[in-house]
């Protein structure tokens, strides 16, 4: 994924995960004091280069087992140094930003109302439909039900 600078405008192989990614990072601001490490000191921050190859892996393997491990070999980076660094720059967990993401990405899903919620669930990285209802009431307050028959 690339984000232009001049332009702001983003191209991806999918658009939903960008607007996640957007989304579980607060928006432009926030995404780009991320890449560019502002408030953070010198030697924690993940440059925009290792940040935007994570952003990448995300994208691409959200329906899968997204670990620790598999980010910081995807900005090349132990994981303990990883997790230190993605928190100072991001503000998050890189586990918590990958759940924001997932849910985000569910939230789109849900307006179409051919998807099965079941469907929904596995493509999102979630490992069952009941896990997903979960961690989406968690976060919502409102069932994946609920939340789709109010959007």
């Amino acid at each position: 994924m690339n984000r232009h600078a001049s332009s702001g405008t983003v191209t991806s192989p999918s658009r939903p995960i960008v607007v996640a990614i957007d989304w579980a990072l607060g928006g432009d601001y926030r995404y780009t004091q991320a890449l560019s490490g502002l408030g953070t000191s010198a030697g924690k921050r993940i440059d925009s280069r290792r940040m935007s190859r994570v952003l990448k892996f995300v994208s691409e393997h959200i329906a899968g087992n997204v670990t620790v491990t598999d980010l910081a070999g995807a900005a090349c980076m132990s994981p303990a140094h990883f997790a230190r660094s993605f928190k100072a720059t991001t503000g998050q967990c890189p586990h918590e930003f990958v759940r924001q993401i997932r849910l985000a990405l569910a939230k789109q899903m849900l307006a179409n109302r051919h998807l099965p919620i079941s469907d929904i669930a596995l493509s999102t990285g979630f490992s069952s439909q009941s896990n997903f209802s979960r961690a989406f009431r968690a976060a919502t307050g409102t069932t994946p039900r609920d939340y789709r028959a109010g959007a």
